[in-house]
């Protein structure tokens, strides 16, 4: 390494350092100060390396088994950066409690955003002085900024610079195992790095200018990018999560709007914001579309389309820039998904297969795969008005360019300045008794386990208590369906035997199930605390109950059934009869909520007065069963058996009800606790309907109570 380059790489280290400054405020610059960690996803990156950190080493290395108990997730299906986490984790013993790495990554990937953009510039320049420049639209860029307040590990947009800048270098010495390198690194930061670096390895090494196509170097080069991969993602722990829950739902809702390019306001964590001064508009697109240019970029895309236009003959003729062409194309198709929006309004939609679909929601944000076209259009337009003026003449236009572009961004770069653009923490009112009751209880759990739980953000100053240890508590970018499934039927026996793990605090996910488990546990020790608007519930500490939280579990009793009216079954109704072992039926057209596991149950009151001749009709929408395989159940009333069941289908039912003489119970009261025994549920992954792991039964659309 030269001087001179010394110099370069010190010039930009001290420019990322200022803009950090300016970014976060010297106070929120601290290792130990996660007061802007607070909003949605970054609370969740900062949790999971809590969690991380205070683990020991296990394999693979990225397990985290106490963020998310018994799924089966790590720290790589987090936003905690992993390369980092495993780094730091190395010295956790050297390390204040509170430590995180956050602010030096933001630190990192502005210095080198910047620096390899000027790599690139220089290396088809040879100007320092214009590279500079040039490497300012990167620093600056609103996509990239525009990230920094709500998914920090997706602010490493240097990835995709340094996958260009590999390709341009005319010396390709060691260059499959620089791209190796990168793509397995990328796999430590953020999937969707990796994702989009595949893609761009694979065209330019598939369409490259070679006259002659050498398919056995080809294959060679594939092979070991995805073997170098493949022992990165094992070793980190990727393969965890099954390969099918890696597919996800929402390909299309989270796509790019054709007006993308163009279009200045977003969404960001703590309302709208809009990134430009000269083209106001009144259309606000969602943050992961988000790819506004800047009037500079715009007239960058201008220059850029004239002069392709302009030449387009000799471009076609000599294929001089084939691979970009084509990842163009490619990126610009898969960003765009089969649901076509202009200004936010649907334009038409294509069906596609759904195995198709299944593969491309693996990436769902397909909007976040504008980034390499974006980029594209900087890099090819600062070097191209550097190759068809004068050296002079080239750098006024871009010193104009980039003050034009400045000018115009320089409100969404206020909005960020002294940490503007990051949620403040809430403290909670009531913190204290969470710390004395972590003291003795270091697990905190959820009664409804999911992947996108209310309670991590509500509850996130409790979660990062020295004290908690164990979590059930997490959200994740992809997690085991079926072991959340697993686990949710596993707790609600537990339930149901009264028999409560030790030193545990559950968190009561809503009210049908805090009816549930006053119901279940009124005769026992088991303590409810209303706390920072949070039901809680502990085992063996009823006597520190308060009057006000006796006062307030008296209001949740179980929900009072006229006869005569039907009742619907929804999921998300918390002013409902069921209580444990349901899930939702989202998606489907279907109405009602399916069985889940081997145990459910519905609870609810009838009126005293009504106590003679009552049937209860429960409506049953959908069986899942296997092939040639009856579903095998029985149906308790209030801890007696009522009946048997085998079922093939719905038709077998008298108009797709289950009947029960509520008289036939021996222990008759005004309250009713129903109860399925599911013998045989299966998943619809099993059955191949569909990537859903979920342990499923009957689809119960509705109940009703008939007095003869």
């Amino acid at each position: 390494m030269t001087y001179k380059n010394l110099l370069i790489i010190i010039f930009y280290l001290t420019i990322a350092y200022i803009l950090t400054v300016l970014i976060f405020g010297f106070k929120n610059l601290s290792f130990t100060n996660t007061q802007w960690l607070a909003a949605h996803d970054v609370s969740t990156d900062i949790i999971s390396w809590k969690f991380f950190k205070n683990d020991i080493w296990r394999f693979p290395l990225g397990s985290n088994p106490n963020y998310g108990m018994d799924i089966g997730s790590g720290i790589v299906f987090s936003g905690s950066v992993p390369i980092l986490a495993f780094f730091f984790k190395i010295f956790v013993n050297f390390l204040p409690e509170n430590f995180h790495y956050f602010t030096f990554w933001v630190y990192i990937c502005l210095f080198l955003q910047s620096y390899v953009s000027y790599l690139i510039i220089f290396d088809q320049t040879k100007s320092k002085s214009y590279s500079i420049i040039g490497s300012f639209f990167f620093l600056l860029s609103p996509i990239l900024i525009n990230k920094l307040s709500f998914h920090i590990s997706l602010i490493a947009h240097w990835l995709i610079l340094l996958g260009f800048y590999l390709e341009i270098k005319k010396n390709t010495t060691s260059k499959i195992l620089k791209w190796s390198l990168l793509i397995s690194i990328s796999s430590l930061i953020h999937f969707y790095f990796t994702v989009m670096l595949l893609i761009i390895f694979l065209i330019f090494n598939i369409f490259n200018r070679s006259p002659v196509l050498n398919y056995k170097k080809i294959s060679i080069n594939i092979f070991v990018i995805f073997f170098s991969l493949f022992l990165t993602m094992l070793i980190s722990g990727y393969f965890h999560v099954p390969a099918t829950d890696a597919l996800a739902y929402g390909y299309g809702n989270y796509a790019l709007d054709l007006a993308s390019l163009f279009v200045s306001k977003t969404n960001v964590v703590n309302g709208s914001i809009n990134w430009s001064l000269i083209l106001n508009n009144k259309y606000v697109l969602a943050p992961e579309g988000f790819a506004y240019l800047g009037l500079g970029g715009i007239i960058f895309l201008i220059f850029l389309i004239f002069y392709f236009y302009q030449n387009l003959k000799n471009i076609v003729q000599h294929k001089k820039f084939l691979p970009v062409v084509i990842i163009l194309i490619i990126f610009f198709c898969i960003a765009i998904s089969n649901k076509i929006y202009f200004l936010n309004q649907l334009i038409f939609s294509i069906e596609i297969p759904n195995f198709i679909y299944g593969l491309l929601s693996v990436v769902r944000a397909s909007g976040r795969l504008v980034w390499p076209i974006y980029y594209i259009v900087f890099l090819f337009s600062i070097i191209l008005i550097f190759k068809n003026f004068s050296y002079k003449n080239s750098l006024i236009i871009l010193i104009f360019i980039f003050a034009l572009q400045l000018l115009d961004i320089y409100p969404g770069i206020k909005k960020h300045l002294n940490s503007n653009a990051f949620v403040k923490e809430k403290n909670l009112e009531q913190i204290d008794f969470w710390k004395n009751l972590s003291k003795n209880n270091s697990i905190l759990r959820t009664t409804y386990l999911n992947n996108q739980s209310k309670f991590l953000l509500e509850l996130r100053n409790v979660l990062l208590l020295k004290n908690i240890e164990k979590t059930d508590i997490s959200i994740h970018g992809r997690y085991n369906r079926k072991l959340a499934s697993i686990s949710r039927s596993k707790l609600y026996q537990s339930f149901q035997n009264e028999n409560l793990p030790d030193n545990t605090i559950f968190v009561i996910d809503n009210y049908n199930h805090l009816r549930n488990l006053k119901y279940i546990f009124e005769d026992s020790q088991v303590g409810f605390f209303l706390k920072d608007k949070t039901w809680v519930m502990i085992p063996e500490y009823k006597r520190m109950m308060s009057k006000f939280d006796e006062i307030q579990l008296d209001n949740f009793n179980p929900i009072l059934l006229e006869t005569g009216n039907e009742f619907k079954l929804d999921f998300n109704n918390e002013n409902s009869i069921h209580g444990f072992g349901w899930t939702h039926n989202f998606g489907s057209k279907d109405m009602g909520i399916w069985t889940e596991g081997k145990i459910s149950n519905l609870l609810f009151q009838i009126n005293k007065e009504f106590k003679k001749n009552l049937t209860l009709g429960i409506k049953v929408k959908s069986i899942l069963n296997r092939p040639n395989e009856s579903l095998n159940f029985k149906i308790y009333i209030n801890n007696q058996i009522y009946d048997n069941y085998n079922l093939n289908n719905v038709e077998q039912l008298d108009q797709g009800m289950l009947f029960i003489n509520l008289n036939k119970i021996t222990n008759f009261s005004d309250t009713f606790n129903i109860r399925f025994v599911i013998d045989n549920p299966t998943t619809k992954l099993e059955l191949l309907q569909s990537p859903d792991a979920r342990i499923l039964g009957l689809l119960v659309e509705s109940i009703i109570i008939n007095e003869d």
